[in-house]
């Protein structure tokens, strides 16, 4: 495993430490998921944002992520659609300088200690 690889995978999980929160924003139940409600695949500038994180249990997410539209229509209702508004033009306005390299993850390492 490469550098970058090893900053990454330490990254994500100081960003589950920090932003799993302890119940499903969907149903209530305990939560044990982190969900980028904008896929990290996609909008990898994203996987860190927190407005981007959704707490999830493990049968919400497995719903959510076989395309249920209508667990992702409820979490932009439960969120809001200033919420939702801001975070799509987040999406759509990736950074310039890349966030593929090492310097970027040892920066957000930074941000989450």
């Amino acid at each position: 495993m490469n550098k970058k690889a090893k900053l990454r995978k330490l990254c994500d999980k100081l960003c589950y430490e920090k932003y799993l929160q302890k119940t499903c924003e969907i149903c209530g139940k305990k939560a044990n998921q982190l969900h980028h409600f904008y896929p990290k695949g996609a909008f990898g500038h994203l996987r860190y944002t927190p407005e981007n994180l959704i707490s999830l249990c493990f049968p919400c997410h497995f719903i959510l992520t076989h395309q249920n539209r209508r667990l992702e229509d409820k979490i932009r209702e439960k969120k809001g659609e200033k919420w939702f508004k801001n975070l799509t033009k987040k999406a759509y306005q990736r950074p310039k300088s890349s966030y593929l390299t090492t310097e970027y993850y040892e920066d957000i390492l930074k941000r989450l200690k």
